[in-house]
């Protein structure tokens, strides 16, 4: 049976804090500058986040940015501040101000569907970031956005690293996320249908962290741990949440025995891969979507191209082994801004 899922009620914030530290940058909707319409040199493009505030997000619109720059092109940001009215609202000022294209990060895709519809019937070329979830998405499923960028959390990646560091037997748990993050969701349920396709792992159950933090976790850890005390892997859905998880897991004096994940790279999450107090993370690679969403902005606005519908970036396991070869997401922004990044091919 083919799995899809459109993104609904609860943001499509991908496996980060929903409210991470930091602002959006660029201007928010009520302080849209310019005519739209494009620029003397390039494009404008107008993108609608759902939430400005998650850092996640803040790279894949400087991504955006830095690629768009790279033909002398504008980006124009609103921040829907998880409410759907204003990101219909958000569009529509996007339509009204006539840009070269739109990309949404959808709050929720289906509610969205009159306002993209609005700006379809304009003319204005649509994209999306995570609109629709899961294998086999159709272009007629994605409409009216011409083409998506869609995290590919690799389930089979993370199960066999923990199979591999616990020796394939023992028993897993996750920590995901309290709200109704669909993408998230359909991690989560790929990961424990991996677990439990292997000869010798338990998945015992994953739990919602309420504040998508490190404190949040570290109760749900302790509970797993007191339930299962022969757990071997915890899996958390970002890494604030594998900090926690280490932090109770070194309490219980059973660090050497559990197996912690994170995901994201965020800056917490690579320290505590480097000082050892997590196993892994996975690198989102959130300037590598921003760029590939502006190269197929440029393909069909400027080159007239034709693309596909829809366009998968893999996230990819951090270590001790390989962070020394990591390139930070601030570094990266400034090599696309520069033409120096290779990033993903539309192609």
């Amino acid at each position: 049976m083919k799995l899809t899922k459109h993104i609904t009620k609860g943001i499509a914030l991908g496996a980060a804090a929903l409210l991470a530290a930091g602002a959006l940058a660029g201007c928010s909707s009520g302080d849209q500058g310019g005519d739209g319409g494009g620029t003397d040199e390039g494009i404008t493009v107008g993108i609608s986040v759902a939430a400005g505030q998650n850092s996640t997000l803040q790279a894949i619109v400087e991504g955006l940015r830095a690629e768009l720059e790279t033909v002398g092109g504008e980006l124009i940001t609103a921040d829907a501040k998880l409410d759907i009215d204003k990101q219909i609202a958000d569009i529509d000022t996007f339509v009204n101000q006539g840009v070269d294209a739109i990309v949404v990060i959808p709050i929720d895709f289906p509610t969205l569907g009159n306002a993209l519809q609005r700006a379809d019937a304009a003319g204005i070329p649509l994209f999306a970031n995570d609109a629709v979830v899961g294998d086999g998405v159709t272009a007629e499923e994605l409409a009216p956005f011409q083409a998506q960028v869609r995290t590919k959390r690799p389930a089979d990646s993370v199960a066999d690293f923990i199979e591999e560091r616990t020796g394939g037997e023992g028993q897993v748990a996750a920590i995901t996320i309290a709200a109704p993050v669909a993408q998230i969701e359909f991690f989560v349920d790929e990961f424990q249908a991996d677990i439990e396709s292997r000869d010798g792992l338990e998945f015992v159950g994953a739990k919602g962290n309420p504040s998508d933090d490190a404190a949040g976790a570290r109760p749900i850890a302790d509970a797993f741990l007191t339930q299962y005390p022969d757990l071997r892997a915890i899996f958390s859905y970002n890494d604030p949440s594998a900090v926690g998880a280490s932090a109770a897991a070194t309490a219980a004096g059973k660090r050497d025995q559990v197996v912690i994940t994170g995901f994201n790279a965020s800056q917490d999450g690579l320290d505590a891969v480097e000082d050892g107090t997590i196993d892994a993370t996975w690198d989102y690679r959130a300037p590598d979507q921003g760029q590939l969403l502006g190269r197929l902005i440029i393909a069909t606005v400027i080159d007239g191209k034709t693309i596909g519908h829809q366009y998968e970036v893999e996230s990819q396991i951090v270590t001790a082994e390989n962070i020394d070869d990591f390139v930070p997401w601030e570094e990266r922004i400034e090599l696309i801004r520069t033409g120096d990044y290779a990033g993903i091919s539309i192609d």
